[in-house]
């Protein structure tokens, strides 16, 4: 391998690196959303508003290593020779955000575009929190109670055994027999556990079939139904109030879909082709997508003219009604987490006390 190919090597790393730092960077993605969204409200060119801002982010090209400076200037180059944004800035934002700057292309509202990514996203952000919130407060409720009855097994269950007469060993209760399976099998369920959040997580955008279809009423399919089908909402509503025919808003936003979502819209799409308007093209395709509420909605709204802004209405409502659902989810869980802790806790103090006595006992039969 020569010099040159080792470099540009290093250079593709380099830029892969720039690229998950920069994707992974939300605070940084919205801050230049903001500023390309009011220059191009300003009328501003995209390509001076891209090079305006490769220069702020690199410090007038002091640090153009930093991954905003890096992105602004491949979207700045790539727009120069004639290429459209979201395929310039495809690989540096996530999808959800990308095919939302494609139905900004397509429509001539980029300025609008970058307004909804921001809205979706701190809707997203929300949502993400109260999911959060459900889902991480039961686990540490999970592992703490785990780690109270490991130790209690090892610590005092197991060293009790080797001596203890029959009677203390029977008060133990099923105590000892939790405490057993921990110890023996503990780190097998964790590892367990992981590994099935870990295919979940990989799985949920390219899982596609009847069976997802059903599992996507639960969380946590669920979640990334909601959070999927307002971004495609969204961007159907960006196209559609820019007067793009309904037939080829689909198609743009299946084009840009991964698996799972391009199987959603594909579906609406043919039915929409059948001349079903959108609600009733939606509802039609069983898929539950976005939500047979909203879909129920739309088969009503979708005859009106400004069917766009209806749409955004509509996703609006009910992202809210869905953040509301999930904080209430959340709050349940919580609750249903500090009565499972502090029963076992109660349990396992009765199960020590019931030790404690007999202990007692036999000493004091003992010395007797």
């Amino acid at each position: 391998m020569s010099l040159r190919e080792i470099s540009i090597n290093v250079d593709g790393l380099n830029r892969r690196f720039a690229q998950m730092q920069f994707k992974r960077n939300r605070k940084e993605r919205f801050r230049l959303y903001r500023k390309l969204e009011g220059m191009l409200r300003m009328n501003e060119a995209l390509s001076r508003a891209l090079d305006r801002l490769y220069l702020n982010a690199s410090e007038m090209g002091k640090y153009p290593n930093r991954p905003a400076a890096q992105a602004l200037r491949e979207w700045f180059l790539k727009d120069r020779a004639g290429q459209g944004l979201s395929e310039a800035m495809e690989g540096w934002i996530p999808d959800s955000e990308l095919y939302m700057i494609r139905a900004g292309e397509e429509s001539g509202t980029m300025a609008k575009a970058f307004s909804s990514i921001q809205m979706m996203g701190e809707k997203s952000k929300q949502m993400r929190a109260a999911v959060s919130y459900a889902v991480v407060y039961p686990g540490f409720m999970l592992v703490l109670i785990s780690f109270v009855l490991y130790i209690f097994g090892v610590s005092l269950i197991q060293n009790m055994r080797k001596t203890a007469p029959k009677n203390v060993i029977d008060a133990m209760g099923g105590v000892a027999q939790v405490s057993d399976f921990i110890s023996n099998w503990g780190v097998w369920v964790v590892v367990w556990i992981a590994v099935i959040v870990f295919v979940i997580s990989v799985t949920l955008p390219i899982w596609t079939g009847p069976l997802r279809a059903k599992l996507d009423m639960f969380p946590p399919w669920a979640w990334f139904r909601v959070l999927q089908g307002s971004g495609f909402l969204l961007g159907l509503s960006a196209l559609l109030g820019s007067q793009v025919p309904l037939k080829r808003a689909l198609e743009i936003l299946e084009d840009q879909a991964k698996p799972w979502l391009r199987e959603r819209i594909h579906s609406a799409r043919q039915e929409v082709l059948r001349g079903r308007n959108l609600g009733e093209a939606l509802r039609i395709g069983r898929y539950n997508f976005p939500d047979p509420s909203v879909a129920i909605d739309l088969e009503i709204l979708s005859e009106r003219a400004d069917v766009g802004s209806v749409i955004e209405q509509v996703t609006d409502e009910w992202m809210t009604d869905q953040i509301e659902i999930l904080k209430t989810q959340a709050a349940l869980t919580r609750n249903i987490g500090l009565a499972i802790v502090g029963g076992t806790i109660a349990w396992s103090m009765n199960s020590i006390f019931s030790v404690v006595t007999e202990v007692t006992k036999s000493n004091t039969m003992g010395g007797m």
